[in-house]
């Protein structure tokens, strides 16, 4: 089992709807993930993922194991994120978008993660490394979406819902590692 071997990065990040960025929600672009002695994602350059979506994932990781029977969501780095549903019965918001994505397990053991591949190879982590990589990347796209200005609020209050509840999420969950 390999050691400290984990880095993810955003190498490019983009809107989809180029043509009003404003109304946009989901931020998109590519990803590099190198697990142990495994690149797992940044391998082609047409791949363009939902970054926003893939923070928030990995935000969930930092405090719960994410396992093929426990996700935190479809995928880590999910092909599409586009379905934000919250209500007062959910502990969370659901993410919901194509079938699509790249993916690996996160399982803490004793101040460390397991990370193991699709592939089954598997890395010990020290946690706090973990957290340092995962939080440079939720920040990235943080300040993405700073950088890009105020949103347009979606007209339709369910959708409204999920988007601002994906961001009240985002923040409480994000507050607690300062």
């Amino acid at each position: 089992m390999n050691t400290n071997k984990f880095s993810i990065e955003v190498t490019e990040m983009n809107w989809l709807f180029k043509e009003d960025i404003h109304a946009d929600l989901c931020a998109h672009g590519k990803v590099k993930v190198e697990i142990g002695n495994e690149l797992i994602a940044g391998i082609k350059d047409d791949e363009n993922w939902t970054i926003s979506a893939s923070a928030l994932f990995l935000l969930r990781t930092l405090e719960r194991n994410h396992t093929k029977e426990n996700q935190v969501g479809e995928h880590l780095i999910p092909c599409c994120g586009f379905f934000l549903v919250f209500d007062k019965d959910m502990d969370e918001v659901y993410v919901g978008g194509c079938p699509s994505g790249i993916d690996w397990e996160v399982i803490h053991e004793n101040g460390n993660v397991k990370l193991r591949t699709e592939s089954g190879k598997e890395t010990l982590v020290d946690f706090n490394f973990y957290k340092s990589e995962v939080l440079k990347f939720v920040d990235r796209v943080e300040n993405f979406y700073i950088e890009s200005g105020e949103k347009k609020m979606p007209e339709d209050e369910f959708d409204r819902r999920g988007y601002l509840e994906f961001w009240h999420e985002w923040k409480m969950r994000r507050s607690k590692w300062k």
